[in-house]
């Protein structure tokens, strides 16, 4: 999930209470028999003050937080759908045949030869079922080299192309976002989760049309 910091403005009150010293009444030594002075009433208490004292700052609101424009693009999708991915597809499948067509010739030859062996297998001496072992072993361990790279060479195939559909994906990507305003463009699968705030939408169609664009014009 993406966010963005908010700043709110600092709320600050500022204000200085005056202290005053009290002052002692003074005295005066009273005439026999004269009248105590009046005790004046109280006058009403002192209302505290309405506003805030002089320099005080009041908080602000806080700002308004910003919308992020997210894109989201499956590439799964693109691959199998665009012009490029599916040429790349099709070269992938020709060869992968091919390579099959190679391991089963040699999965056939090496079951005829075992049947082979096994039909003379009563009538060989030890040293005839050594050297025929020995053979045997040898067209085997070949076979299993021939799956192996055949294993290989498709990897590295696919790796190839899937790499430069992914380039050429980046670039396009990389385009759109900033012509369309997109803060970020990311891949579908990587996008578990968005919060309500964030305005998003797939452009898996815009790319693949973008991609077919650019394969039309070479």
């Amino acid at each position: 999930m993406l966010s963005l910091p908010v700043q709110a403005a600092d709320t600050a009150a500022k204000g200085s209470a005056t202290n005053t010293a009290p002052v002692a009444a003074p005295t005066a030594a009273a005439a026999p028999n004269a009248p105590a002075p009046a005790v004046p009433a109280p006058g009403p208490a002192a209302s505290a003050p309405s506003t805030a004292p002089a320099g005080a700052t009041t908080a602000t609101s806080a700002a308004p937080a910003l919308r992020l424009k997210i894109g989201y693009v499956d590439l799964a999708k693109v691959g199998e759908e665009s012009k490029e991915g599916k040429t790349a597809i099709v070269q992938l499948k020709a060869r992968s045949e091919k390579l099959r067509a190679k391991i089963e010739a040699r999965q056939k030859s090496l079951e005829k030869q075992k049947a082979a062996i096994e039909a003379k297998i009563e009538t060989m001496t030890a040293k005839e079922k050594a050297a025929k072992s020995k053979e045997f072993q040898k067209k085997v361990e070949e076979y299993q080299k021939l799956v192996r790279s055949s294993e290989e060479e498709m990897r590295n195939m696919q790796d190839k192309y899937t790499e430069t559909l992914f380039e050429k994906i980046k670039d396009i990507v990389s385009q759109y976002a900033v012509t369309h305003g997109y803060d970020a463009i990311v891949a579908k699968k990587e996008a578990l989760y968005l919060s309500p705030g964030v305005d998003t939408k797939d452009l898996t169609d815009e790319i693949v049309a973008e991609l077919d664009k650019r394969k039309k014009t070479k």
